[in-house]
């Protein structure tokens, strides 16, 4: 679709990514001269009317909503048999990027997101609109850090019936709510559920429930408790894991009511954070992830007295004088002593209290085993290195460290490390029979990409079904790995198309035919001038028509002008020019000039040439009379004789 322009206003620029019902767009608006983002249906799904309308209630449902952590609906339309949706264009990655280039995200950060995520629900739900597919796919991050929902594909106005889909499970299984997978309605503690997800994955960098299959994964969300996230990541602390378990909560009625509620319970728990930082402050959250209510009253202990009651001024005056002396003297002892110790404080503090610093080394791209030596050589102490899946880098490869490299640390520091684990690796599904909806959204499920799509006719899978798939099913491959699929185009057909067989000798018309799947049928001779002898002249049925494998094809032969007649062709020459212009196509297309003169019929220039290249060729044969073609890419291009008439 590139450089094609939609509803005569936007002009595609580029492809920027896909789902399982549409593609997106980086687009130009030539009216409002600004950059947009185009989703548009794919064309297998134009024609599905069930598709069409959720397409159109996407915009619908997405267009009422205005909000800085919502992507903006522009426009809505339609161009021939494409529809389309214009939208916000949001320069950011996708937070499933993030987190499959991170592993998981530090704790405050992952509930910064959590909390901006909730902002665009708590407007959404406000407004009646439920999102029924929230996953990382459909968060977007700007560098600046801001966060922008996107894709109420599935959203639903909550105060209207129309489309109702009970029993129909729809959305993503790893992000379902207990009550998506049961095919029930959706309602707001479904989007707490599935943020709840959301925010697992972001700080243990994993999915609660994993599982081969969807319906595996879906009874797992049913009946399944999920594993603490700092069972899984030690470094969550306890509040923001009590967040999480509440949000995961199998029964609506114990989750969060609302997503306001569950932004206060992030709020109050960056705020313990904030407090653990300057000393002040413990956990503000109860046992069940809900903030605690503030104290109302300030307790503050009495001053002590003296026995029963009485002050101790009350004591006799001779004995307080005698004491008070005392007192005195003991107290300036204590502060020569002072006073001195500070003294050899103020020369030794430095010393005492001075410790080398070192710089870090660079560990990126080392071993494990290589790091440890560096540190051990630098004088620093390594913790126990953090995990993680990585595209680049190989398997016990350090691809990132904290502190950073080269940078002045205290002796004995301590520094974390990320290894690699390798690419993530998935089993690539089993599509065959599936329709190419399901196969797409299956691919999606475990994070493959859709590949080469063709088509071949099979009597065993219905039409419009996958037949073949590569890789084939089981096999282990990285994430994001293309997979080839073969869509059955039904029971190959018994008809064909009749080949052209003017100007062709009598054999090579037998062959044609035969690599048609029909036969020669009757043959007759005709005599005409300037002709050699068994070419064929005319045929029954015509070029083109379509007719039932094996029917045969009567011709017309010439019978040639006698000797005198084949020796002047045979002395006759013949020149033309013949100018071609490549038509649109591919890139490279075959260009084959062929001619029939007195010798027969030869391929008289092939090769290769580009869209709109002209080509000049002059043509020599012999004979009185010439037939000359052109195919462009194995299509008649051009079909004239020399001399005309």
């Amino acid at each position: 679709m590139i450089d094609e322009v939609l509803g005569r206003r936007y002009r595609i620029l580029s492809r920027v990514g896909e789902g399982g019902m549409a593609e997106v767009y980086r687009a130009r608006d030539s009216v409002l001269n600004r950059i947009v983002a185009i989703k548009v249906l794919r064309p297998q799904f134009a024609s599905d009317e069930e598709f069409v309308e959720r397409f159109r209630r996407e915009a619908q449902a997405a267009a009422s909503l205005s909000h800085p952590n919502i992507v903006s609906i522009y426009d809505v339309g339609r161009d021939g048999d494409r529809y389309y949706i214009v939208m916000e264009y949001v320069s950011g990655r996708s937070l499933k990027d993030l987190i499959r280039e991170q592993g998981s995200l530090p704790p405050d950060r992952a509930a910064w997101i959590a909390s901006q995520i909730l902002a665009a629900l708590d407007h959404a739900h406000e407004n009646n609109i439920v999102h029924r597919d929230i996953k990382p796919h459909n968060i977007l991050v700007t560098p600046e850090g801001r966060v922008k929902v996107t894709d109420f594909g599935i959203a639903r106005a909550t105060s209207t019936s129309a489309l109702t889909e009970t029993g129909t499970i729809i959305g993503t299984v790893n992000y379902f709510s207990p009550e998506q997978a049961k095919g029930e309605a959706a309602g707001v503690g479904s989007d707490i559920y599935s943020l709840g997800v959301v925010l697992y994955e972001m700080i243990t960098g994993r999915v609660p429930f994993r599982g081969d299959t969807p319906i595996a994964i879906a009874l797992q969300h049913l009946q399944s408790a999920a594993v603490p996230p700092s069972e899984l990541n030690p470094k969550v602390p306890p509040d923001l894991d009590r967040i999480v378990m509440k949000a995961l909560e199998k029964d609506p009625s114990r989750r969060y009511r609302h997503a306001r509620d569950m932004m206060r319970a992030l709020d109050a728990y960056a705020s313990s954070l904030k407090g653990a930082e300057t000393g002040q402050g413990a956990s503000s959250l109860g046992e069940d992830g809900v903030p605690a209510e503030a104290p109302t009253e300030v307790f503050r202990v009495p001053p002590p007295r003296g026995p029963k009651g009485v002050d101790d001024t009350l004591i006799r005056p001779e004995k307080a004088s005698r004491g008070f002396g005392r007192a005195v003297a003991t107290v300036v002892a204590v502060a020569l002593i002072v006073l001195a110790l500070a003294g050899v404080a103020v020369v030794k503090l430095p010393e005492w209290l001075y410790v080398e610093e070192v710089r870090v080394p660079d560990f990126t791209g080392k071993t494990l085993d290589e790091a440890r030596l560096m540190a051990e050589q630098a004088g620093l102490r390594l913790d126990e290195p953090d995990r993680r899946y990585d595209d680049s880098a190989p398997p016990n490869a350090i691809v990132s460290q904290r502190p950073a490299p080269y940078e002045k640390v205290k002796l004995n520091s301590r520094v974390t490390l990320v290894v690699s684990i390798g690419k993530e690796m998935v089993e690539v599904p089993d599509l065959k029979g599936m329709d190419l909806r399901q196969a797409l959204l299956e691919l999606e499920r475990v994070e493959l990409t859709a590949g080469v799509q063709s088509e071949e006719y099979s009597s065993d899978i219905e039409r419009g079904r996958v037949l073949s798939q590569s890789p084939e099913a089981g096999r282990r491959v990285e994430k994001g790995v293309p997979v080839d699929i073969v869509l059955s185009g039904g029971p190959e057909p018994n008809v064909v198309a009749v080949p052209d067989l003017v100007g062709a000798t009598i054999s090579e018309a037998e062959s044609k035919l035969a690599l048609a799947g029909l036969v020669k049928g009757n043959v007759t001779e005709e005599s005409r001038e300037g002709e050699s002898a068994g070419v064929v002249l005319r045929q029954v049925p015509p070029p083109g028509q379509d007719v039932q494998r094996g029917t045969p094809v009567d011709l017309v032969v010439s019978a040639g002008t006698g000797d005198a007649s084949s020796i002047l062709d045979a002395i006759t020459p013949i020149s033309t020019l013949v100018t071609i212009v490549v038509p649109a196509g591919a890139d490279q297309q075959e260009v084959r000039i062929k001619i029939n003169d007195y010798y027969g019929e030869r391929d008289y220039y092939v090769g290769m040439h580009s869209p709109g290249e002209r080509i000049e060729k002059q043509v020599s044969a012999w004979g009185r009379k010439v037939r000359i073609r052109v195919y462009i890419a194995g299509i008649l291009y051009k079909d004239e004789w020399v001399p005309k008439g």
